[in-house]
């Protein structure tokens, strides 16, 4: 996650202040900081600490500065005087009134904290949508109703200038291939491998339109996909693992600025692609060769690889448990579960008479049933 400004909360016992000043002396990427300790409120004694970035960067490199976990650093939601009026609680009457004098900081923070106007808020939004901090899948995080209406225009404006600034640009984008039958938790994994890194997420719509919806999210899952949704030129393009360009949407073109795509398909590899160029070997090289994960998932284990580029091949399978088929273990519902689901659905009914069907009084028949608990 990049940030421009942010906060860092932490106990007294947990954090060196004198570290922290030190990488505020040496650190050139760091514009203002602001920083008081909470010791007279009802919790542990805590540091506040208001920093603003002359760029953007990544939340992992600044928990790297202060050497303090990621989780300590937090995004502004809001504004930057609202954060400074926080330090001495003047925009929290609930609780303790800090003294201004309290608060350490290498700037006039006490005319920062009230100077903002409404040219220098749509400015700051502005610059935040440019720099990829606000993204239209969670501008309503940063940007309130008032302020959306206020400044509709110059918002749509700046998304635009957005896209064209990153269209074309170098990317390091990381594609993975996923097969596999229904029920083995496709969908599932894919979800998982991109919380596992942080990354917001789009799903592809179930329409032909895959991208109808997307709005800049950093992990694109192509669920499901079908070789009939895509042209060749499009699907080259999109998963492109260097260079971000334009992507063909029913409404509007879509510029992808996500860091990783992955394909979930019933379909083995070889298949999906002679589906969509026919037999062209060279054509089907160039797109294996962007998806340089493959993975070929059954219920209880998949089966990884990698794409070689000298030898233009896929080199050989790792096998590995599948990590979601524990998570999803189909059963029965008891008797009191049934009635009790049935009443939450349609409510304190009075029950007549219990009909049981034959198969769920065998249960070889029970064991039968193809129950699908993985999204697909």
């Amino acid at each position: 996650m990049k940030v421009k400004l942010f906060e860092i909360v932490s106990d007294k016992d947990k954090l060196s202040i004198s570290s922290v000043m030190d990488v505020f002396n040496n650190k050139g990427a760091i514009k203002d900081w602001a920083c008081i300790l909470h010791d007279k409120d009802d919790t542990r004694e805590h540091y506040h600490i208001a920093v603003r970035l002359k760029d953007s960067y990544d939340t992992k490199y600044i928990a790297e500065w202060f050497g303090i976990a990621e989780n300590f650093i937090s995004k502004v939601k809001g504004r930057w005087s609202d954060m400074l009026k926080y330090l001495i609680h003047e925009n929290a009457p609930e609780k303790h009134q800090y003294s201004e004098e309290e608060v350490l900081s290498n700037f006039d923070w006490k005319v920062e904290k009230d100077k903002v106007s409404g040219e220098e808020r749509k400015n700051e939004i502005i610059n935040n949508i440019v720099d990829g901090v606000i993204r239209e899948y969670n501008y309503t995080d940063s940007v309130n109703a008032i302020e959306n209406d206020k400044y509709k225009v110059s918002i749509d404006r700046a998304f635009k200038y957005r896209l064209d600034k990153i269209k074309g640009v170098v990317r390091n984008m990381d594609c993975i291939f996923i097969t596999g039958d229904s029920a083995v938790g496709k969908t599932t994994y894919a979800k998982q491998i991109a919380e596992g890194k942080e990354f917001s997420v789009y799903i592809s719509s179930g329409s032909n339109d895959i991208l109808d919806d997307y709005k800049g999210q950093d992990c694109v899952i192509l669920d499901d996909l079908r070789p009939s949704c895509l042209g060749l030129s499009d699907l080259l393009k999109m998963l492109d693992n260097h260079t971000s360009s334009t992507v063909k949407s029913r409404y509007k073109n879509k510029v992808l600025e996500c860091k990783m795509i992955i394909i979930t398909t019933t379909l083995d590899i070889d298949t999906f692609f002679k589906n969509v160029f026919s037999d062209d070997i060279e054509t089907s090289v160039q797109l294996k060769r962007r998806c340089e994960t493959h993975i070929r998932m059954e219920k209880e284990c998949m089966y990884v690889k990698t794409w070689q580029a000298k030898s233009r091949v896929y080199g050989g399978e790792y096998k590995f448990e599948n990590p979601v088929s524990k998570q999803f273990v189909p059963k029965d519902l008891t008797r009191e579960e049934e009635l009790e689901k049935l009443s939450d659905i349609l409510g304190n009914i009075k029950i007549v008479d219990e009909v049981r069907q034959k198969a769920f009084d065998d249960l070889e028949s029970v064991n039968d049933i193809d129950y699908n608990p993985f999204e697909e």
